[in-house]
Formats: C-alpha cells, sequence, structure tokens
C-alpha cells in the first residue's frame, strides 16, 4: 500500500472517502511505498522474501502494547539490524492497554532495543519536536524512536504520520537510475485481455515501454529477449518506470508457466551468467547442534528461494556464533547472483546469513 502527502505535509489518503493507489499517486508530491511483513514465526520465509526483494529504508516494528513484543519480534529486529536497516517501532493499542501494562510493554522493548549487538538509543516521541529530531537522525541507524498510537482514538497518528513524511530516503535512487538495469521478479499474473504480467523493485537503471530486455535464468541457465508490452506504477500506466519503483510490466515472447520467482531482468547488451556454485562468509545466527558439509538449507536472496548444498567450509564443522568462507551449490537450478549480495539460510530453526564473495563457473 502507498501513503502519499502534499507539498504541505499532510497525508493525501485522508482526502480520498475509499484507498485509491492510482489517486494518491496522482495527488501527492511524496509517496512512501508501505510493505506489510507477517509477524508470525511460520511465515517467517515470507518475511525474509519481502526484506531482502523490496530493498526498504527503514523498518517499522509493530507491537501490541497489551501484549508486548511477543513472537518473532527478536527475530525481526535482528533481521533488520543485520541488513543494517534502521528501526523504529509503533506500540498499537493504547487505548485499551492500562497504564502499568503498557509500561511494562515499553520496558521490554526498550530492553531488547539495548541489547548488544542491537545498541539501538530507544527514544520515545511525545510531540512534533521530537518526531522531526527522530526523522533526522534515523539514517545513521542509532536511534529507535518509539511510537504509542491507537487506530481506533487516532491518538498518536499523526505524530507517526509527520515522522513518515519527514523521513529522508536511505537510499539515493537518482543515482542508481543511471545503471545498467536490474529487476528481480516477485510476483506473476495473468491478467484478462493483457496476458503475462510480472513485478518487482527496479533495482538499478530504468525501462520503457515497447523495449526489449533479457529474462531468465530459465531451467537450463539460459536467457531470453523479451518485449516490455506496457508498464504499470502504482496501477497508472506509464511509459518508463526508474529504480526505487515498484513496476508492473506485462511481456511478450514468454508464457505464464515458464516465469518463476526469482528470475532477474536485464539491459539487453548484458551478458549474463547463472550459477550453481558459488563462495560466501557466512555466519551461522543459530543452530541447535552442528552443521558440516553436506548441510541443506533453503537459501533467500532478493526473490530468490531455493534449497542448496553446502559442498565444503573452512573449518570442516560450524556452530551458532562461527563466522566461515564457504562454498554452496543450488540444487534444482542455477540462479543469477552477484559478488556482493547478501542472503539467508535457514532450515528447521537453524538461521545464518553471508555475503557473496566469488561465483564459481
Amino acid at each position: 500500500h502507498v501513503l502519499g502527502f502534499d507539498e504541505r505535509g499532510r497525508s493525501v489518503n485522508d482526502e480520498l472517502e475509499t484507498y485509491d493507489e492510482a489517486g494518491i499517486y496522482l495527488r501527492a508530491s511524496k509517496v512512501v511505498t508501505l510493505v506489510d511483513l507477517a509477524g508470525h514465526e511460520r511465515y517467517l520465509k515470507t518475511t525474509m522474501r519481502g526484506v531482502l526483494g523490496s530493498v526498504p529504508d527503514y523498518a517499522a516494528m509493530v507491537v501490541a502494547a497489551n501484549a508486548g513484543p511477543i513472537g518473532s519480534f527478536r527475530e525481526h529486529l535482528g533481521l533488520a539490524v543485520a541488513l543494517k536497516i534502521p528501526v523504529f517501532v509503533v506500540v498499537t493499542k493504547v487505548d485499551m492497554t492500562p497504564r502499568e501494562v503498557l509500561e511494562r510493554t515499553l520496558r521490554s522493548v526498550e530492553g531488547l532495543l539495548k541489547l548488544p549487538g542491537v545498541n539501538k538509543i530507544p527514544f520515545v516521541v511525545k510531540n512534533q519536536g521530537d518526531a522531526a529530531v527522530a526523522a533526522r537522525n534515523m539514517p545513521h541507524g542509532r536511534v529507535a524512536p518509539v511510537f504509542l498510537v491507537s487506530n481506533v482514538t487516532g491518538e498518536g497518528l499523526d505524530l507517526l504520520k509527520s515522522f513518515i513524511n519527514m523521513l529522508p530516503p536511505r537510499i539515493e535512487w537518482s543515482e542508481r537510475q543511471g545503471g545498467k538495469l536490474l529487476c528481480y521478479i516477485d510476483e506473476k499474473f495473468d491478467v484478462t485481455g493483457v496476458g503475462l504480467v510480472v513485478s518487482g523493485l527496479i533495482e538499478s537503471g530504468s525501462i520503457t515501454s515497447g523495449a526489449r530486455v533479457l529474462l531468465g535464468p530459465f531451467d537450463d541457465g539460459s536467457f531470453r529477449t523479451v518485449r516490455v508490452r506496457s508498464i504499470h506504477v502504482n496501477r497508472v500506466p506509464v511509459e518508463r518506470a526508474v529504480a526505487g519503483q515498484m513496476a508492473g510490466l506485462a511481456l511478450s515472447n514468454v508464457e505464464y508457466d515458464e516465469i518463476r520467482r526469482g528470475m532477474v531482468l536485464l539491459d539487453l547488451n548484458e551478458k549474463p551468467r547463472a550459477v550453481r556454485e558459488f563462495e560466501a562468509r557466512i555466519r551461522v545466527l543459530h543452530h541447535p547442534t552442528t552443521i558440516k558439509p553436506g548441510y541443506e538449507p533453503v537459501i533467500q536472496l532478493k526473490t530468490i528461494r531455493q534449497s542448496a548444498k553446502l559442498i565444503s567450509c573452512t573449518k570442516g564443522i560450524l556452530r551458532s556464533g562461527d563466522v566461515d568462507t564457504a562454498i554452496f551449490r543450488f540444487k534444482i537450478r542455477p540462479e543469477y547472483v552477484t559478488v556482493g549480495d547478501v542472503f539467508f539460510f535457514r532450515e528447521g530453526r537453524t538461521k545464518g546469513m553471508g555475503r557473496i564473495t566469488r561465483l564459481i563457473a
């Protein structure tokens, strides 16, 4: 969903009788995209995909005042810290929560934010001045503003919206617009009268309606030339989409069943190579026993999610907290990855992260 603001900082959404994405996009001078991700541990893989695939500027951790930071709060906070995404906390349901319970929830949240490794400075926002100071300091990632809101009475929502409007973009998308096209596919649709439509975040470069681009890798590792028939951004038809925008692209010269999440769109003059094996510097965040060659976790990188096998690691055996250099091999098909990409691996309650250091032909 999108949240729009006019040049005076007022919410455009409040002026509309019903939520209308195109109407907000056309009226607003600033548009903030909100990516809602699941809080339950059962859907952690979906949350990981959302964070890795949408490249967010900031993370909002939502906590019910009457329940406190339960469930996957710690894991989600750890995910944001590992990816160096600045965090702010929104405590909801303050209208129905007794004062002593609310204070206990705040103490719990502040305690988690101060943990070693997280090392945030909690800052409860009480007025517009606090919101301005919090927004100014957010990009550094050290301060973690805390907002108290009620979606029933509306208490605190004006402060939260004002803060979101004042937040500066952390990623300089304008600098990425001049680069080469890179867009990982996140969703696919079969639209009546249109045909195949894919959507995803354009991470660099730009794409125009009618352009020919490379799509892949297919199951055999190949890439194919396809044509972009039309483009929509926030449900509005446009001639061009640029880095930083979530775009819907109607494609020709490819069938619906050939598309899968994790494929990429690239410039036509690129010479991409899909790889099965890669070397990475990894850190084991949590594992109940030991990890050794032959271990088969699920790799999550951007919108890619595929089982991989640990071929080798320098130490031979890995435990929680260990850092090592390892080689992984995708089990099903090659993927398009690049040196420097960050990924997570998980299997059961085992979790770790890594950064690709070398591609292996």
